[in-house]
């Protein structure tokens, strides 16, 4: 398990990163038919078969108990023992962290996985009205969203995992657990029906490994003494939000600022990128991108509104810039140190 985005509710505390189980050697004497020594260490390729995924050594397709759909695509060490071949967890898996490390931040799989209906069908393929319940109670209401409900959303982003490690109970929209449910169900479907979607697979196994590199990025971060969450905000009602909150390290004499990027697109609106910065906790400059010229018109003339709403809250709107046009690409200010990065072979 990767302990996620802690360092928004901990801010003091590094947490460590816990694997997502242990891989059992491989059954038989899989060592012996390959001629290897006592000792010898070799690397096999994860792939996906009939939706199962298996160790592919030497052109030979092997079982290996304890090995996870999310792993296709990766290799595994293994060493020579008595007959046996033994995972080596600690290379593979350090590997693994420090592929979502440092992963590009395009998050592409989940949008698409969000949009309304789209897991609704995936999810009406299988016979799992637990899972079903799970994604109704993930979804929000765009018509109906309160701080309360996106409180709440945050939360389950973090990952069942961080509310565990505390002693806590674990909330149930976690977003994480309900793709790795349904990877394993549609791998679990597809190897009874002797068929597999593996582009689907992957799809949902992308999904997950964003938000994954969200959280291992959201640890290393907080290692930093800075502060860095993503998550994307899936409605019933409305296509998917994609929000990013970043605090830069504290510098003496003065206040870090603290950042929250949204990206949003609708019909009525297109797409709409929002960049607020807040500085000493009251001072608020909003910046808007939107594509269509009548939504960069409305938000100019009925800027004061905003301005007024602010103030009512106790915070002042400094500057307020709308742009016509997409958000310029840029480039991250955020760079993973390596500092910090905690992992537990133990499991």
């Amino acid at each position: 398990m990767i302990s996620g985005a802690e360092a928004l509710i901990a801010p003091g505390r590094i947490h460590p990163i816990f694997l997502e189980g242990k891989l059992l050697p491989l059954q038989g004497s899989p060592a012996a038919e390959l001629g290897l020594k006592d000792g010898q260490v070799i690397q096999a390729a994860v792939k996906s078969q009939h939706g199962q995924p298996m160790l592919v050594l030497q052109g030979k397709s092997l079982p290996l108990p304890g090995l996870q759909a999310s792993q296709v695509g990766e290799s595994i060490w293994l060493r020579a023992q008595g007959g046996a071949l033994v995972p080596l967890n600690t290379q593979p898996l350090v590997s693994r962290i420090a592929t979502l490390l440092y992963r590009p931040s395009v998050n592409t799989a989940l949008p698409q996985l969000f949009q309304p209906g789209t897991l609704d069908a995936l999810l009406s393929s299988v016979q799992r009205p637990d899972l079903q319940a799970q994604w109704r109670g993930l979804q929000l209401s765009m018509s109906q969203l309160t701080p309360g409900a996106l409180r709440q959303a945050m939360m389950g982003a973090m990952g069942a995992e961080v509310w565990l490690a505390r002693g806590m109970q674990a909330p149930v929209q976690d977003p994480k657990q309900l793709l790795r449910k349904l990877i394993g169900e549609l791998s679990l479907t597809a190897a009874s029906e002797d068929s597999a979607d593996s582009g689907l697979v992957e799809k949902l196994t992308q999904a997950v490994d964003d938000i994954e590199a969200s959280q291992v990025q959201a640890v290393q971060a907080q290692a930093q003494q800075e502060v860095l969450f993503s998550m994307t905000l899936p409605f019933a009602d409305a296509n998917p939000v994609e929000l990013t909150v970043r605090r830069g390290p504290r510098q003496e004499g003065e206040q870090p600022v603290l950042t929250v990027n949204v990206h949003s697109k609708t019909e009525d609106l297109g797409p709409v990128w929002l960049k607020t910065q807040l500085m000493n906790a009251q001072h608020i400059e909003l910046t808007m991108w939107a594509e269509h010229a009548n939504v960069v018109t409305q938000a100019r003339t009925r800027s004061h509104l905003l301005g007024d709403e602010l103030r009512a809250a106790g915070l002042t709107l400094r500057t307020f810039q709308v742009v016509h046009g997409a958000r310029p690409a840029e480039v991250s200010d955020w760079t993973p140190s390596g500092r910090g990065l905690v992992v537990d072979v133990s499991a």
